[in-house]
């Protein structure tokens, strides 16, 4: 059986001498499990298709839940592996993606990964609030959505700073107290609500 899907790499795995276990979140919402060979040979064709934060168009063969990567086309590259912040917050938002995604598909929040992914890479925004928008938005968007009240100044409450992250669409500034309470909270309700733990938060 072969197929085509459109996905992101949430997480690579070395598996046997040359391969790699893939984590692939499709554009369906779903998480599929692959194996991706030779990849770690010197000069493998498909070596950019086996890190995480690819996103590709990929041929896998096989099934019932065992797929074998074939080929694959890069999409667009989000790699951001060049700034520490940047990557930590994107790796957590990629397990976040997975724990949120494995049993319950959302395409909506394959959507959002690719925005907030986007915004990290490109705007200006600390990339922790970038990590907290996308959690809160993956809580709303999972069917645990409350109201936030907007601040009329800079943020100076965790929820306030909430109301300023959940579109990222606004100018404002928040210091480094606030941000660390806020991205702790955030990611404190996101564990209690899909019951996991976000081990990525460790390292930002």
């Amino acid at each position: 059986m072969n197929k085509s899907i459109t996905a992101v790499v949430l997480r690579s795995e070395d598996y046997r001498d040359f391969d790699k276990r893939l984590k692939l979140f499709t554009q369906e919402g779903e998480v599929v499990n692959a194996v991706i060979r030779g990849v770690k040979k010197s000069g493998a064709k498909l070596k950019f298709a086996a890190q995480p934060f690819a996103f590709c168009n990929f041929e896998l063969s096989g099934g019932n839940g065992t797929w074998v990567v074939t080929g694959a086309l890069a999409v667009e590259n989000l790699f951001c592996a060049k700034d520490y912040d940047k990557f930590t917050a994107g790796f957590l938002m990629l397990e976040a993606a997975e724990k949120a995604c494995e049993i319950q598909p959302n395409p909506e929040l394959f959507i959002l990964l690719l925005k907030r992914l986007k915004t990290l890479l490109y705007g200006e925004y600390d990339p922790r609030l970038v990590a907290v928008s996308f959690l809160q938005n993956v809580i709303h968007k999972s069917g645990y959505a409350y109201v936030y009240e907007p601040p009329k100044a800079d943020p100076s409450t965790v929820m306030e700073l909430l109301a300023c992250t959940l579109m990222l669409d606004t100018e404002f500034s928040a210091d480094e107290e606030l941000i660390v309470r806020t991205l702790n909270k955030i990611a404190a309700n996101f564990e209690s609500k899909f019951v996991c733990k976000l081990t990525s938060k460790n390292f930002i």
